[in-house]
């Protein structure tokens, strides 16, 4: 499995290259009043609204540091949840050291033995040159009422007011 690389804090992460639309550089993001601290923003990618999460500020508490290698992963969301048209809605993740791809045999990634409540989109880890090498599982990352926030269900009907 070929795998997209990246580091929070100390600590080395992978996401599947295939749910990866797009790696782009930082931008310059809208804030949203009230929404959770590592919901880093909205901003327009490819004429679309994008939410961006900080995958720093979600597992740490701590901000991304802004490096050359810190890069946003453009998730098309339709590759985490089928009732979702390709192309029409875009997760971003924020993280560092966004430098790599890599191939893994699936069979190398073992379960790491936790189930963390407030992490589950923690997922299986591998053993890669003498690091641990831990999947996030980016359907996870959302609970479903930031979802709901970040990605409203648009009204089919028109109300005149």
């Amino acid at each position: 499995m070929l795998v997209l690389t990246f580091r929070i804090a100390e600590y080395s992460y992978a996401l599947k290259a295939m749910l990866v639309a797009e790696v782009v550089p930082p931008a310059i993001y809208k804030e949203l009043p009230r929404s959770p601290e590592y919901v880093k923003g909205i901003f327009n990618y490819r004429g679309t609204i994008t939410p961006v999460v900080d995958l720093s500020m979600l597992a740490t508490d701590e901000p991304c540091k802004p490096m050359m290698s810190t890069r946003v992963i453009i998730l098309d969301l339709a590759d985490l949840d089928s009732s979702e048209e390709r192309g029409e809605k875009f997760l971003g993740l924020l993280a560092e050291n966004i430098t790599e791809t890599i191939n893994i045999i699936d069979s190398d990634f073992e379960s790491s033995g936790l189930e963390i409540p407030d992490a589950p989109w923690l997922g299986k880890v591998a053993r890669v040159e003498g690091n641990m090498l831990q999947l996030i599982e980016p359907g996870k990352l959302l609970s479903d009422e930031l979802r709901i926030v970040l990605f409203p269900k648009e009204d089919a009907a028109q109300v005149d007011g």
